[in-house]
């Protein structure tokens, strides 16, 4: 039986800004392209959700990389959920991570 993937509205926040940054760097179809295998990556999760690795810092926290981006979640097994926390690009400085 498959984890429920549930995307925190700061996730949702992250990929908005992703696109916007994407679409005025590249083009509106790459940024399109990337929001979407980001998406995937985080549905992904609902099959095999402790495959990502441990944030040290953040106790609980999990992540898994579409470079140069991570997908970082937290797993409730008893719930049988993945609460996808942030998209964040893995260039930015992690004490501004907000897990919340």
């Amino acid at each position: 039986m498959d984890y429920r993937v549930i995307l925190s509205r700061p996730a949702l926040r992250d990929l908005s800004e992703i696109a916007r940054f994407v679409a005025g760097e590249s083009s509106p179809e790459t940024a399109e392209r990337i929001g979407s295998e980001l998406l995937d990556l985080a549905e992904s999760l609902a099959k095999l959700p402790l495959r990502g690795s441990l944030l040290r810092s953040r106790l609980g926290a999990r992540r898994v990389l579409l470079a140069p981006y991570l997908v970082v979640y937290r797993v409730d097994q008893a719930k049988r959920e993945v609460r996808v926390l942030r998209f964040w690009h893995a260039k930015r400085n992690p004490d501004e991570l907000r897990l919340g």
